[in-house]
């Protein structure tokens, strides 16, 4: 099954097989929830992988929205991450009423296609990227806090090699490099670690 084809899939999907929902379980809604852009606002926001789970079934077949996929080179997969991602965004009680998920428009070939929905929150990714760095910071702490420490002062206060050198007592500002050069690796493995779709 895991080799299935976008097509074969959307097709179970839309027949309501078991087979193609426990995929879309497994690819879209439950990674989707775990992942940091969305998890803390579905914490905030008192939304459980269940009721995604919930509202994408009822949107695709009760509401028939599975209909507006169409197979022109993006992925079906991709497709239902952002309805996901949509209703995530959406639970926000101050966007009510600014962004409607029924919306639908009409392609060049006059055909009915949902509009995009809203992935993409500039605010939001700020506010994601900014606290995935500093978990990832964390981790760095307590890993290595020396390492730690060099990488704040190089990225936050823009200290030089020498200038960090003399500060930390570090035998040469080549080892000030080669610690931060670390710290770097650190951060991106542990960010990829905590966001796969960063990739």
């Amino acid at each position: 099954m895991s080799e299935i084809s976008d097509h074969d899939w959307y097709e179970l999907v839309k027949a309501g097989e078991d087979a193609g929902w426990k995929l879309v379980w497994e690819r879209v809604v439950e990674p989707e929830s775990k992942s940091m852009r969305s998890s803390e606002l579905m914490k905030r926001y008192s939304l459980s992988a269940g009721d995604l789970m919930g509202m994408l079934y009822e949107e695709m077949l009760a509401r028939r929205k599975i209909d507006l996929y169409r197979d022109d080179g993006g992925s079906f997969e991709g497709w239902l991450r952002s309805y996901v991602r949509g209703f995530v965004l959406n639970a926000d009680p101050f966007k009510h009423g600014e962004i409607s998920i029924d919306a639908a428009r009409e392609n060049e070939n006059g055909e009915t296609i949902a509009w995009d929905l809203p992935s993409d929150d500039r605010k939001v990714a700020f506010a994601e990227a900014w606290r995935l760095t500093h978990y990832c910071l964390r981790e760095l702490w307590n890993d290595d806090p020396e390492r730690a420490y060099i990488h704040i002062l190089k990225t936050r206060f823009f200290l030089s090699s020498e200038e960090i050198r003399d500060f930390l007592d570090v035998s040469s500002a080549a080892n000030v490099d080669q610690i931060f050069s670390r710290s770097v690796k650190f951060m991106r493995k542990a960010w990829v670690s905590h966001d796969p779709g960063c990739v």
